[in-house]
């Protein structure tokens, strides 16, 4: 069974091991996420500290990375929503949502919310530089009561989730009654914004449900141009219906009102984690800061409480040498710092996993890691998390590449166990109490390993993967163990005399075998041991094909 190898490195012995490290720097090139710890944290007390404060507060995690993470619309559909999940089973169900915004017209459910954009809308004057990636600020118009504004409906009761798994779970505090806040950006010449809630039953947007409440803000004169504002309204009634759905526009026809987003908050104690991703399908590290540079009013408005680089995947290829990887951490870290205007803001590095885009990309990531943990030793607001080595440990990914969608984005059920290593991980790491596992290893919660009788031989895979694919699986705690010593593991015997490749099937690889001792003398292709593998031991092969 793979290692737990996980290490928390304490403040002194971070100072020893950083010695180590100045060595090691100048050969960083060789080192490779084998060589350094599942977890780097120099300071685990301060990180356990901002992630507790969810105990009595909202915490909200900004998540930049690329297409891997995106939500909803993008591969990370269900990475985003059991990241979310996974931390309300730590801290108990969130009294926030994501912050919604006018981004895409697709009704299907967000992490407990669907979406359906404005279509009464206008160009923005906020310049891409300063909106947050994914953000798109659009200035709204108003269309009336039925016309095309931007609507949201809250899924308080995860009634529709990307994953059935997901549903009937009570991963939103519905104790309290609810508000909305949304999120507006003051330029000259705006209007104001108009909300309306039309409370639903059904789980997606419906412009034909009746207005139960409705009110308008508007900016305080000599509202700085640029400055994020949020409107809140008043409590949303349900009346009688199963969600409240929030209508957002513009308070004039002719201006539109620069709208980021809304959340929905539930009034009583404060409390839970928010994992909010911030992210684009294509993008390299470098781009965070090319192409939103300007973007600190609007990261401090939405004010998260951590900071997550999830990047590599894009990046692996164009990059000279991992000393070029390095500087492209540091400036993204200081860059979150300056905007968050806290030089100790705290930064998580999550490493990318192995794709499938060749040789020269696959050798990159794995020494990504390396780089990371060299920074959170020198650093001790900065966590590495070496999710490329817990995920071969855990589930034996690397070496098998079943988890891929294609050539770098990951299937449905392998987002689900990226996110349980994410939170799991961490929760180890920083000893946070996890009612949702009692098991010392939190990988214990989440899959078993066994053996499975496959093409090639016995191989040791998760039961999930199994399930998944519909593999043979001899069962939890099962090995491929050859007791007896005749080259087969004893859960997987023989295919007998045919089986020239020894993994107990008889098969094309088997043929390859024969195929390339063609015309030798003798050996163990020559089946009817006449001295010469020639037409009659294929004939004789044939007759035993699937065997």
């Amino acid at each position: 069974m793979p290692r737990r190898l996980t290490t928390i490195l304490s403040a002194a012995a971070a100072a020893a091991a950083a010695a180590c490290v100045v060595v090691a720097s100048a050969h960083a090139g060789d080192l490779t996420y084998a060589d350094v710890p599942r977890v780097t944290v120099s300071d685990a007390a301060f990180f356990k500290s901002r992630f507790e404060a969810a105990r009595k507060g909202v915490v909200r995690i900004a998540l930049f990375g690329d297409s891997q993470e995106t939500a909803p619309w993008g591969w990370g559909w269900y990475y985003m929503s059991w990241l979310n999940a996974r931390f309300a089973e730590v801290y108990g169900p969130a009294t926030e949502s994501l912050l919604l915004t006018d981004h895409t017209a697709v009704e299907r459910p967000q992490w407990l919310a669907t979406v359906v954009e404005s279509t009464a809308r206008t160009a923005s004057t906020v310049a891409a530089n300063r909106a947050l990636p994914l953000i798109d600020v659009h200035a709204l118009l108003d269309a009336g009561p039925t016309g095309g504004s931007m609507r949201a409906v809250l899924l308080d009761d995860a009634s529709y989730c990307v994953d059935r798994a997901l549903e009937q779970r009570p991963w939103f505090d519905r104790s309290a009654p609810v508000v909305a806040e949304i999120l507006a950006i003051a330029r000259p010449g705006s209007g104001g914004v108009v909300w309306r809630n039309a409370p639903i039953d059904g789980n997606t947007p419906d412009s034909a449900a009746p207005v139960a409440q409705s009110g308008a803000f508007e900016f305080a004169a000599k509202t700085p141009a640029g400055q994020c504002m949020w409107f809140t309204t008043p409590a949303l009634a349900k009346a009688g219906r199963r969600h409240v759905q929030l209508g957002i526009s513009g308070s004039s026809a002719k201006s539109g009102t620069d709208i980021a987003g809304v959340r929905f908050r539930a009034t009583g104690a404060q409390h839970g984690v928010v994992m909010q991703g911030f992210t684009r399908g294509g993008m390299q590290l470098p781009e965070l800061i090319q192409q939103h540079g300007e973007s600190g009013a609007m990261l401090r408005a939405i004010g998260p409480s951590v900071a997550v680089l999830a990047y590599g995947a894009n990046d692996a290829g164009n990059l000279p040498t991992v000393e070029a990887w390095r500087a492209q951490l540091l400036d993204a870290i200081a860059w979150i710092r300056t905007l968050m205007q806290d030089p100790a803001f705290p930064v998580i590095i999550a490493s990318d996993l192995r794709g499938d885009s060749g040789p020269v990309p696959a050798a990159m990531i794995d020494r990504m890691p390396v780089v990371a943990h060299q920074i959170a030793l020198a650093d001790p607001h900065v966590l590495a998390l070496n999710v490329r080595r817990i995920t071969e440990e855990e589930y034996g990914w690397g070496p098998s590449l079943r988890y891929l969608a294609d050539t770098a984005h990951y299937r449905p059920y392998a987002q689900r166990l990226l996110a349980e290593a994410f939170v799991g991980e961490l929760t180890r790491a920083l000893a946070l109490a996890d009612p949702a596992c009692a098991q010392p290893s939190w990988a214990d919660c989440v899959r078993s390993w066994g053996a499975s009788c496959q093409q090639g031989g016995c191989r040791m895979l998760i039961d999930v993967e199994a399930a998944e694919f519909g593999l043979p699986w001899a069962g939890a705690g099962t090995s491929c163990v050859d007791a007896d010593g005749d080259g087969y593991s004893d859960l997987c015997p023989s295919g007998g005399p045919n089986d020239l490749n020894h993994d107990g099937f008889v098969d094309a690889a088997d043929l390859a075998v024969l195929l390339s001792a063609w015309g030798g003398a003798g050996g163990p292709a020559d089946l009817n041991h006449d001295a010469e593998v020639n037409a009659a031991d294929l004939a004789a092969f044939l007759a035993a094909w699937g065997g």
